[in-house]
């Protein structure tokens, strides 16, 4: 501290000068970087869709992709990431302004000249190791996480949108079948019927012809409820309230040769999740370095003006400077380094996970695609044609063949059909998990419909 004999009306003009001067860098603060993260204020109505809508899969996708509320929601912790960049960016501590007046009074050998002495200092905590720079880099990388995630979220969201599209398309496969099968049965009781009146059957066969209708027409009923609650998952993925969505393109996806080592690859590259842990890696060390540098406090600086009551004005400056005795940040720093060792096991478990869940999805595709190579190639040709051989000796009248005998054959093929529908259920849910392990959901999508419409699945060639 310097002194110097000073009139009141100079040193208080100095020292108001001086705390302006710093209290206007104290106001400094970053502009609007915020401003187009903000949300509206208004609620968007729910989508609607009151009247039936063919959606083809890319544009199911995109209406989920622009619609469902709970990847709305995901999107908004954007904002909240960024909000924290801008908090990153604005210097933490503000000046402390404090101030002294008193009242002096004494003999008039002690000079007492100035009745009204006071003291004033603006003192800052000041950011000397870097802080700044390590809050902002894990808030940045918070941000880019954010992002990540949110892409993460919309690669799942797409993978749920073609899984959805392709049981709605599965459960009307399974209807038709089992319509189809309705029909062949209540013909068989007209032919069972007519050969009732020849003489040529018994009324027991005509009996076990209406039960097997009586009971195709529960398999009916129930094949709608399946394909009714197919439709409303649908309708959930899509963000609609209510509304009915009619598919289009076939069912059987088209071949589809797979490269598993450039699938691995692209999915380390692409997988939304997998970036969102590497980033959590640079937040997490971000947070330690910010933790190492705060572990010893920060120092305190400021000018100081002082008026005694001899009217000796005073100008100097403050500095404090904590003594880390009882507190050296150690858990803090141990708290961070176990995070950061936490997200970096993370990111190699996340690593080893994407290659396995590709491994995993290519193996079972391959093996659904061999199941249903195999209905196709042999266990549908041939139950065809038993099933056209053992008509044909039904309807000639051939000793030995009855009903029964037709009813069993039948049953096998409908059985065989099924059991082609699910295999290539199968396959298209096995192609969706592929596309989710690798993270790029048009992997899943579908070939658009051929000029023709495609035949009905595992239905009997004319």
């Amino acid at each position: 501290m310097t002194s110097r004999p000073a009139g009141p009306g100079r040193c208080s003009s100095a020292a108001v000068a001086c705390l302006l001067a710093v209290a206007a860098t104290a106001r400094a603060q970053p502009g609007d970087e915020f401003a187009a993260d903000r949300a509206p204020t208004a609620v968007s109505a729910v989508a609607t869709i009151s009247a039936p809508t063919t959606l083809s899969l890319p544009a199911a996708v995109r209406q989920a992709l622009e619609n469902n509320p709970a990847l709305a929601a995901q999107r908004r912790q954007r904002g909240i990431a960024a909000a924290r960049v801008v908090i990153a960016d604005t210097y933490p501590f503000n000046p402390v302004l404090e101030a002294r007046v008193q009242r002096a009074r004494g003999p008039e050998a002690a000079g007492v000249t100035n009745r009204t002495p006071f003291e004033a200092l603006l003192l800052w905590e000041v950011e000397v190791r870097g802080q700044t720079r390590h809050r902002r880099e894990g808030a940045v990388a918070a941000l880019s996480r954010a992002d990540w995630e949110v892409a993460a979220q919309e690669q799942a969201l797409a993978v749920q949108v073609i899984k959805a599209y392709a049981a709605i398309q599965y459960r009307q496969e399974k209807l038709r079948l089992l319509d189809e099968n309705l029909r062949f049965n209540e013909r068989l009781v007209d032919d069972v019927r007519r050969l009732v009146d020849a003489g040529r059957l018994r009324t027991a066969d005509l009996i076990v012809a209406r039960t097997e209708v009586s009971d195709t027409l529960d398999q009916v009923s129930a094949g709608r409820e399946t394909l009714t609650a197919a439709r409303q998952d649908l309708l959930r993925a899509l963000g609609v309230l209510e509304g009915t969505v009619e598919t289009e393109g076939p069912f059987e996806p088209p071949a589809w040769a797979a490269d598993s080592a450039a699938l691995s690859e692209m999915a380390l590259a692409r997988r939304a999740d997998l970036r969102a842990r590497q980033l959590a890696v640079t937040e997490a060390a971000a947070n330690l370095r910010l933790a190492e540098a705060n572990r010893y406090g920060n120092p305190t600086v400021g000018p100081a003006v002082a008026y005694d009551p001899s009217k000796i004005s005073m100008v100097g400056a403050q500095v404090s400077v904590p003594v880390p005795v009882a507190n050296t940040g150690r858990g803090q720093v141990f708290q961070g380094a176990a995070e950061h060792a936490l997200a970096a096991a993370q990111l190699r478990q996340a690593e080893v996970d994407v290659r396995q869940d590709v491994a995993a999805g290519l193996a079972r595709l391959a093996a659904t695609e061999q199941r249903a190579e195999q209905f196709r190639t042999r266990l549908l040709p041939d139950l065809r044609r038993a099933v056209d051989d053992m008509e044909k000796l039904f309807r000639a009248g051939e000793p030995g063949v009855d009903v029964l005998r037709v009813i069993d054959v039948r049953r096998k093929l409908l059985r065989a059909r099924d059991g082609y529908l699910d295999a290539v259920w199968s396959v298209r849910q096995a192609r969706a998990d592929v596309a989710a392990a690798v993270g790029e959901p048009a992997l899943g999508l579908i070939a658009p419909e051929p000029a023709e419409p495609p035949a009905r699945m595992g239905a009997p060639k004319p």
